[in-house]
């Protein structure tokens, strides 16, 4: 690293604060690779393959912005080694449908992961999967935070500068789940005394487990939080409840999120094929128009 900003960074016509993120990108990368999968990531640019690059968009939930600024860095550096891979367009793609997809567990998906999950898995499952709670949500959560007596939790929300407090009741397997944690000396003790990739962790090895890789099952922590509110809301739980479970500020946000704008839109193109489905079969039985025998063409 060292060298590639001495040798290739240094007197470059690129801004200074395009610098600074090639460093940041190039850096992370084989934390990167080790997150997506690849035990031994490469230890030299020049050592870096096409089936690496495949295993980042394979295994990171990334959207295409963020594949394509990655790349772009890292490309940088293969360039300055000289690795023939930098040439190859095709390894360089950018999965189209990387983020921005939303996806949700299957109730049988969901219920394979969390048979899985030991150790701390089915605390950070629970949390998510059956309360809702965003990964930082998770990370934050602090003993005192737990209320048994009322079965109920006090969360605090996203946001740099400290985000809003909400107060949600808890799912029976939360409760169960939270009452097996050990003692803490301190109220002001971690849950999940976890960094962002140790959560990470956490969840690739439960999906591991559950077998989801060989199975093309995909599955991150918005999703689990997807996941607990389509399936409540299909077991009839109601939209402005999900909403404030969800701590968000609007029930469009809501609708979006568990991909009930999806369905309604489905079910209304099934309600308009049922109109014309049997209008357009009752002429279907009639020749084409065409040009007629010996006729000119």
């Amino acid at each position: 690293m060292a060298r590639f900003a001495r040798e290739d960074l240094t007197g470059s016509p690129v801004g200074e604060l395009w610098k600074r993120r090639i460093l940041y990108e190039v850096g992370r990368t084989p934390s990167l690779l080790r997150k997506a999968g690849v035990i031994s990531p490469p230890i030299t640019p020049a050592r870096v393959r096409s089936s690496h690059v495949h295993q980042l968009k394979r295994g990171l939930d990334w959207s295409p912005a963020t594949f394509t600024l990655h790349f772009a860095a890292l490309r940088h550096l293969l360039r300055w080694s000289k690795n023939p891979l930098v040439a190859d367009r095709g390894a360089w793609s950018v999965p189209s449908g990387s983020s921005g997809r939303r996806r949700w567990l299957a109730p049988e998906q969901l219920a394979r992961l969390y048979r899985s999950a030991q150790g701390r898995e089915p605390v950070l499952l629970v949390l998510e999967a059956f309360n809702g709670l965003r990964r930082v949500e998770v990370l934050r959560l602090r003993y005192r935070d737990i209320d048994m007596d009322r079965q109920r939790l006090r969360v605090l929300g996203k946001g740099r500068n400290g985000g809003k407090w909400r107060t949600l009741p808890m799912f029976s397997e939360t409760s169960r789940v939270l009452r097996t944690l050990p003692r803490s000396e301190s109220p002001d003790a971690r849950v999940v005394p976890l960094s962002r990739s140790g959560a990470d962790l956490l969840l690739r090895r439960a999906a591991d487990r559950a077998g989801f890789p060989s199975l093309g099952i995909r599955v991150s922590h918005h999703d689990l939080r997807r996941t607990f509110g389509r399936l409540s809301h299909q077991a009839g739980m109601d939209l402005v409840q999900l909403k404030n479970l969800y701590g968000h500020s609007s029930l469009d946000q809501t609708v979006h999120y568990i991909g009930l704008d999806e369905d309604e839109m489905r079910a209304g193109l099934e309600r308009f094929a049922s109109l014309m489905d049997p209008l357009l079969r009752k002429g279907s039985d009639r020749r084409p128009h065409g040009p007629r025998r010996g006729s000119d063409v």
